[in-house]
């Protein structure tokens, strides 16, 4: 918003003359009350600065950029925002799914954080539609100025009968908690849905009426603090006209954050090939920078051990250039079908340390 500076009325002609005499007065006081307090300051001391202004005292604003710092404290609260924006980041940002984390507490999440050597900006998890809002698990979560992610999967909830309303309580019950959390939540729901392994997938046009369906639920409930995440899969499957992703997109007014998943599955499947970061998304992140201009993110990305040096292809996404819309990567820690793990292995580990330790970190930051 612009701030406003109104000038004061000019003082009418007939006072004019009474207010120059005035002035010249003034000043003449001021003069000799200076040479006077000069003649003294020989006798003063000046105080010291005892009091350290918070940046809201100071007139400043809070840095958008999450901390950094490695430490936990028990005592840790969630950070909260009197007016919910989008922040805007001078580097990229760092997050992680982590196996048992946020729903067996925070320490698997601590336990990351202190191998990587660094506080994560985003924790991510999953959440059905058989789980109700959770202030307590949100909270956790906030952190220290970290950003929660949730991917709000509808296991179990058809999209035909979100569509007629049926679950039109319990997306309001969620807008009303979010609305009630101090703080943003970005809110991922039904991701790959251009996969055929999610049970939201081959029903575009449906998707779109059930996205915009929770949106205007949340926008009618006055939930501010909420961002929508639009994550497909990097390949449509299956790979027809009738599946593109481009087919799910509600639309940039339903959308703030255009993201993709990816990972490099190596040799360790049939099917599979050893592919390089920049090769596993380039043709999908031009496809979704052409829907919008929010910002991208990468909400799951990892690499498997098998067929290549992952130290290597770790190094290289951090180096990497050809993305500059990118804002955030969010790692897929868990070694589920392959070794997606962060420590899988030594050289795995410090390839993560020493890119997120260095002054070169996403290299691709607006350019």
């Amino acid at each position: 918003m612009k701030r406003i500076v109104v000038s004061p009325p000019s003082a009418p002609a007939s006072r004019a003359k009474n207010l120059v005499s005035q002035r010249f007065f003034n000043l003449l006081i001021f003069i000799i009350l200076s040479f006077f307090i000069s003649s003294c300051s020989n006798d003063l001391s000046p105080l010291p600065n005892e009091v350290n202004e918070t940046p809201k005292e100071a007139g400043l604003e809070p840095s958008a950029t999450p901390e950094t710092s490695s430490e936990h404290p028990e005592t840790e609260t969630p950070v909260s925002e009197d007016i919910p924006t989008i922040p805007t980041f001078e580097t990229k940002l760092f997050g992680s799914y982590t196996y048992g984390g946020v729903w067996s507490g925070m320490a698997p999440i601590y336990e990351l954080e202190t191998n990587l050597g660094q506080r994560l900006d985003i924790v991510h998890w999953f959440m059905s539609w058989n789980n109700s809002w959770d202030e307590n698990l949100v909270n956790s979560a906030s952190q220290g100025g970290r950003l929660p992610m949730i991917s709000w999967e509808a296991v179990g909830a058809p999209l035909e009968e979100i569509a007629a309303g049926h679950y039109d309580s319990y997306i309001q019950s969620w807008a009303e908690g979010i609305k009630a959390h101090e703080g943003l939540v970005y809110l991922r729901p039904f991701p790959e849905m251009n996969g055929e392994w999610t049970p939201w997938n081959g029903q575009p046009e449906l998707f779109v009426a059930v996205w915009r369906r929770m949106v205007t639920i949340f926008d009618e409930a006055g939930t501010q603090n909420v961002r929508w995440v639009w994550a497909p899969n990097v390949t449509d499957e299956p790979r027809i006209d009738s599946n593109l992703m481009e087919l799910y997109y509600p639309g940039e007014a339903y959308v703030d954050v255009l993201a993709l998943d990816g990972y490099n599955w190596g040799t360790s499947r049939t099917w599979s090939e050893w592919t390089r970061f920049e090769d596993v998304f380039a043709q999908p992140y031009e496809r979704i920078a052409k829907l919008g201009n929010q910002p991208i993110w990468l909400a799951e990305v990892a690499s498997s051990e098998d067929g290549g040096n992952k130290a290597q292809w770790i190094s290289e996404m951090f180096e990497s250039t050809a993305f500059p819309r990118l804002e955030a990567l969010v790692w897929f820690n868990e070694d589920k079908e392959t070794s997606w793990n962060v420590d899988s292995s030594d050289a795995a580990i410090q390839a993560f340390q020493q890119s997120l330790a260095s002054e070169t970190l996403f290299a691709g930051i607006g350019q």
